[in-house]
């Protein structure tokens, strides 16, 4: 998937005029574009959120009604929690340039502690982010290929790895189009890849993918703020794999650094 081109503001700005000043309501492939093109310059939080009052005020300063601002930001909050890998691909991309303080830059130790010892050979790093876990993984020896959305987040792995005198391949995909194979893999890692762990037909093609004897690494947010998700949630997805370690704890997120309920699991395929 290619980085979607940068529109100039003034583009920006005539397309604003255009959607907000025309005839009729909002129409919401319009609006979904014109907050991407917008998104895509944005510098401030990217806490939904806090975008979401950015861009609204953006809209009013350039002269939108009350009612045409609300249904611009209806249009735009549909097309925010549905994420779709367009949005995704600037979101994360807005992440790893410019918002470090939002996710650990060291690798993942519950990763760490999980292939001491383990003889390395083909690792899978999930959404791997800016690299930090393939990285980690090659300099000990291991055969690494990641995947993302954000092509800014990997050209930062590859430059990491570069600098750690290591090879690691990219691939720029979503977690339904990454090609996993069949029996490809001896390790694969998914640390805050916000995977859902209840999509059994993404789950199918990660064990289909797995060595015999191969292991899969999970560490996830497994409920908001303090409070808990359904109980053995994480270990119901993967239970038919040999679960080597399980919990399910209070601790502090590496993605968001906030107080999280976090599930761990290590499970290996016979």
């Amino acid at each position: 998937m290619s980085r979607l081109s940068l529109p100039t503001v003034a583009s920006i700005l005539c397309l604003t005029a255009a959607v907000l000043h025309g005839a009729g309501a909002v129409a919401g492939e319009a609006a979904r574009q014109q907050f991407l093109a917008w998104y895509q310059t944005f510098t401030g939080s990217v806490m939904p959120p806090d975008v979401m009052k950015a861009y609204a005020a953006q809209l009013a300063a350039g002269g939108a009604a009350d009612t045409q601002i609300a249904e611009h930001m209806a249009a735009v909050r549909n097309y925010f929690s549905a994420m779709p890998p367009e949005l995704l691909t600037v979101h994360f991309n807005n992440v790893y340039t410019a918002h470090k303080e939002l996710f650990s830059q060291e690798p993942n130790a519950f990763l760490v502690s999980s292939v001491r010892g383990v003889k390395p050979g083909t690792a899978l790093d999930v959404a791997m982010g800016q690299g930090r876990n393939s990285v980690f993984l090659a300099l000990q020896g291991w055969d690494v290929t990641g995947y993302d959305l954000s092509d800014q987040g990997m050209a930062i792995a590859r430059a990491a790895a570069e600098k750690g005198k290591v090879a690691i391949r990219t691939v720029q995909a979503s977690h339904q189009d990454f090609d996993f194979g069949k029996e490809r893999w001896d390790l694969i890692v998914m640390t805050y890849a916000f995977v859902n762990m209840e999509d059994a037909a993404f789950l199918k093609k990660v064990r289909d993918s797995l060595k015999p004897g191969g292991r899969i690494v999970v560490e996830q947010i497994n409920a908001g703020g303090g409070g808990k998700g359904p109980a053995n949630a994480l270990f119901r997805s993967l239970e038919d794999l040999r679960v080597i370690h399980y919990e399910d704890t209070a601790g502090t997120a590496e993605w968001s650094k906030a107080p999280m309920r976090i599930g761990r699991i290590v499970v290996e395929k016979d």
